[in-house]
Formats: C-alpha cells, sequence, structure tokens
C-alpha cells in the first residue's frame, strides 16, 4: 500500500468513523491512524504508509498528521470538515473500519495510555529531550504480532 500517506489514512478513519455516527478528537486520530498502521505491518507485512512515526513526549506521532489537525487542538474535528467523498483506498474498507470499529470509542487519553505502556514500541524508542526519535518498524510490528498471537 504503498501510495498511501498518514493524511489520506487520516482521511479514511474519519470518513468511516462518521458514518458510524463517531467524531475524533486530533489525539484520536492520531492514535487510530497509528493502531491501523501497527496492525497492518503485522498482518500485512509491509507499511500502511511511508511517513514517519516519532517518539514524542506524549506517544507516538505522525509529525505530517500532527501538523494537519493540531489547530482543532483537543476538540472534536467537525464533521464540515470530512470530506463525503468516495474513501481515498476503499480496498482498505475492511481494514480501516475494523480499526474505527475496535478503537473509536475510547477517549484520546485512553487510546494514549494504550500506547504509551511499558513495553510498547513508544516506550522502547522514548528518550527524553530526543527531539524526533523515529520508531523504527520493527519495534512496531513486533508488538503488534504478539497481540496476533495473544488473541
Amino acid at each position: 500500500m504503498t501510495s498511501a500517506t498518514a493524511q489520506s489514512v487520516a482521511d479514511d478513519v474519519l470518513k468511516l468513523a462518521k458514518r458510524r455516527g463517531k467524531y475524533l478528537t486530533p489525539m484520536q486520530l492520531m492514535k487510530l491512524v497509528y493502531i491501523s498502521y501497527g496492525w497492518f505491518l503485522a498482518m500485512r507485512g509491509e507499511k500502511l504508509f511511508h511517513d514517519r512515526i516519532e517518539a514524542w513526549k506524549y506517544g507516538p506521532v505522525i509529525p505530517n498528521l500532527y501538523h494537519a489537525t493540531k489547530h482543532f487542538r483537543g476538540d472534536i474535528i467537525p464533521h464540515t470538515m470530512i470530506s463525503n467523498a468516495p474513501l481515498t483506498h476503499p480496498e482498505m474498507e475492511n481494514f480501516i473500519g475494523g480499526v474505527v470499529d475496535g478503537y473509536a470509542d475510547y477517549s484520546g487519553i485512553a487510546l494514549s495510555n494504550l500506547t504509551h505502556r511499558s513495553g510498547t514500541p513508544w516506550h522502547q524508542a522514548y528518550e527524553p529531550n530526543v527531539m524526533n526519535k523515529e520508531i523504527p518498524d520493527n519495534l512496531i510490528q513486533e508488538h503488534y504480532q504478539r497481540g496476533l498471537n495473544a488473541g
């Protein structure tokens, strides 16, 4: 799925959440896109998108997506900002929809806590006072593969 970007995946997450009557904050969106990336990497062995994922103080962050949504702060991303256009990646509807179904009811804080636990890729990669530290794909893939094996 090399043509995808984190932003295009985020657009599809927002569209699928809207179809389910759910609206997301930037933090929820960030975490759902990250979780989608992790499960995709574990299940398919390939990247969902090629944007960097970095270990910031408050969790895994995709910088391009952060900068695109930060002006909403902690507010819900308004439904008027969510396109009614067809999905950017219709072949991914079931996959991304499954992530939305599984995680969209969690608050941003709950999703943040989920991605900050001891042993998570963020926990392994994060170094205080180190900016722009990338979270390696192998850590993300191994973490989500453990989830597949456990579940």
